[in-house]
């Protein structure tokens, strides 16, 4: 999942925030909490859901081997994007 993460930034040289990792409020089975996903709330300086290019990110993270991605039209995803390896 790091290398992933790494790799959106020097790979695909996007930059972005994440605004949870490890911590939050997610469902019981959510794989935060095993350290195998996050959530990008901005990117490239734009919120996402807000003219953020969250589709190429979510593309990347696919090509980076993400085996869940959900993002803004996915149920409690339209302000962040979850990518989970």
């Amino acid at each position: 999942m790091l290398n992933g993460v790494l790799k959106l930034g020097t790979q695909y040289h996007y930059k972005f925030e994440i605004s949870e990792f490890v911590g939050g409020k997610h469902s019981r089975t959510s794989k935060h909490y095993a350290g195998r996903a996050v959530d990008v709330t901005w990117i490239i300086g734009r919120h996402v859901g807000k003219k953020a290019d969250h589709r190429g990110l979510m593309n990347a993270c696919r090509k980076l081997g993400a085996t869940l991605v959900l993002g803004p039209g996915d149920k409690n995803h339209d302000t962040h994007v979850h990518c989970q390896w």
